[in-house]
């Protein structure tokens, strides 16, 4: 049999494999019949990435050789998301990006910058109107910003401070997911900024070469009233907590501390988030007796991750399984380093970490993964 002789459907099982884009465009020029099974694997496209994920749904650019971004928007009429952060030739030029973002009716996200050149800021002024772009990640923000950006969902600054975004906030009124890596270590002045009613995931990584500096991720939550989600990166020894502040709505929460603080601090954060369902406690010396003042602290507890925690011991699994028991409630307690039911429970957390993720879900892709392992984006399509 000649290789054209082929049913269809073989060829698209075969083509969904190849991700990289040049190939794709080679196999488009062979024939008539492959230009039109082509054709019709690049509309499954949404992602332009980094590298390959084996996904239909995604292609990449592999080579050495230049690619010019605006032809993007022609070859892929269903892109959603432009991963431009990396590529083999340097960073993409903004007017580049300005025509993709232009031309493109599906685009909704950009990840543009590079993490080793001064360019890791786009400019805002500079962007084209475009009501269906939601979701940006970059090093940065300029504070001379002036546009209101009402359609921005979801902003990932890996190249900032909670005090610099503070400052342009107000530019984003409808943000919903927000995440911000203090990539250069420096010390983060915030003391409060201005309340972000829409905001619902918030991922806050703000280290500091001095372990006397401050955390004040719990101050921004404050301001945050719609907020369910959060993952907390600490490096510093002192927390600012606000207890006479109550965020009812905040269900998820991870906190990974670079060393352990004391218990006095942590009852008195715990205490904050009454309605609290799931929480994984990362790097601090918790022991069996903080297990069992953590469920009284946290009535509405339902999942407890403390694998890093050594002096955590089956004592503490013993009473949580009686106090379930006695008050009829029901918590997934996590202790042990290489405990395998968790994998049972909640088989995302075998979830390959990934930039884009597919629906906008923190504890399917954010909750059971390092901080450094959190996606740019969680692209909350549906279809």
């Amino acid at each position: 049999m000649l290789i054209n002789e082929l049913p269809d459907d073989c060829f698209l099982e075969i083509f969904d494999y190849i991700q990289d884009l040049k190939d794709l465009i080679n196999c488009f020029k062979v024939c008539i019949k492959w230009r039109n099974l082509i054709a019709t694997r690049i509309k499954k496209v949404k992602y332009f990435i980094d590298q390959p994920n084996y996904s239909p749904d995604s292609v990449c650019h592999q080579t050495d050789e230049p690619i010019d971004v605006t032809f993007l928007s022609k070859w892929l009429p269903n892109l959603r998301i432009a991963d431009l952060l990396y590529t083999r030739n340097g960073k993409t030029p903004i007017e580049d990006i300005i025509k993709l973002i232009r031309d493109s009716e599906s685009l909704k996200g950009i990840i543009y910058g590079h993490h080793y050149c001064m360019e890791s800021c786009l400019d805002f002024e500079s962007i084209p109107e475009n009501p269906n772009l939601e979701m940006l990640s970059t090093g940065y923000i300029d504070l001379n910003i002036k546009k209101i950006n009402e359609n921005m969902k979801q902003l990932y600054l890996w190249d900032s401070t909670l005090d610099v975004f503070a400052e342009v906030a107000h530019h984003f009124p409808n943000l919903e997911r927000l995440k911000i890596y203090n990539g250069e270590d420096r010390t983060d002045h915030y003391s409060n900024g201005p309340v972000m009613a829409n905001l619902k995931i918030v991922e806050l990584g703000l280290s500091s070469y001095d372990w006397t500096d401050f955390c004040c991720s719990f101050v921004f939550m404050d301001s945050c009233p719609a907020l369910q989600s959060a993952y907390v990166k600490i490096d510093c020894c002192r927390i600012i907590v606000n207890d006479s502040i109550k965020c009812t709505n905040l269900q998820d929460l991870v906190i990974q501390f670079y060393e352990p603080i004391e218990w006095d601090i942590l009852r008195r954060l715990m205490s904050k988030y009454p309605n609290l369902k799931h929480l994984a406690i990362r790097g601090t010396s918790l022991k069996d007796e903080h297990i069992k003042q953590l469920i009284l602290i946290l009535p509405k507890l339902t999942l407890l991750d403390v694998r890093e925690s050594l002096w955590v011991t089956q004592e503490a699994a013993d009473y949580v399984q009686d106090y379930c028991k006695r008050y009829g409630r029901s918590i997934k307690f996590y202790f042990k380093a290489d405990d395998k039911q968790i994998e049972s429970d909640w088989p995302q957390i075998l979830n390959r970490p990934d930039k884009i993720c597919r629906g906008f879900d923190f504890m399917e892709h954010c909750f059971f993964k390092s901080f450094y392992q959190l996606p740019h984006f969680l692209d909350p399509i549906e279809d």
